[in-house]
């Protein structure tokens, strides 16, 4: 019982109080474990992997975190943004591949949308008929 506590101390106080082994041993499997889910995006697994990382005593360098963001996206988007938008680990960073990666899935998103649109009408379902975007008879009277 100090009565004077230098600024070290103090720091080095409350990280052996409330700062343990067992919550920097969850941080680490919970960034090795973390998943892309499509519902939630790409986004949302970058950032619990970067919140898992500040999670941990010793703060994962950029390359093992793009290293696991590669990892536990799917292929098809990895093959994408390697293949097509040119990216590569030795010159592009993580957040680079991230704002790809966004691009990519909203790319997807709007695809599937009209795919399905697409396989309505072909599948005969009856889509409802909109007024004509002109007036015929004014065009017809030409």
């Amino acid at each position: 019982d100090k009565p004077y506590w230098t600024f070290k101390e103090v720091l080095i106080g409350l990280y052996n109080r409330f700062v343990n082994a067992a919550t920097m041993q969850e941080a680490r499997e919970a960034f090795r474990t973390a998943v892309y889910d499509a519902r939630t995006g790409i986004q949302t697994f970058y950032d619990d992997l970067v919140g898992h990382a500040q999670n941990m005593a010793i703060y994962l360098d950029e390359f093992t975190i793009w290293e696991t963001f590669l990892d536990g996206i799917p292929a098809e988007m990895r093959h994408a943004l390697i293949r097509d938008d040119n990216l590569s680990p030795e010159v592009n960073t993580v957040t680079e591949f991230l704002a790809y990666a966004i691009h990519y899935e909203q790319s997807a998103q709007t695809a599937t949308h009209y795919d399905q649109r697409s396989s309505r009408r072909t599948t005969g379902q009856r889509q409802p008929q909109s007024a004509p975007r002109w007036n015929e008879t004014a065009i017809h009277g030409l």
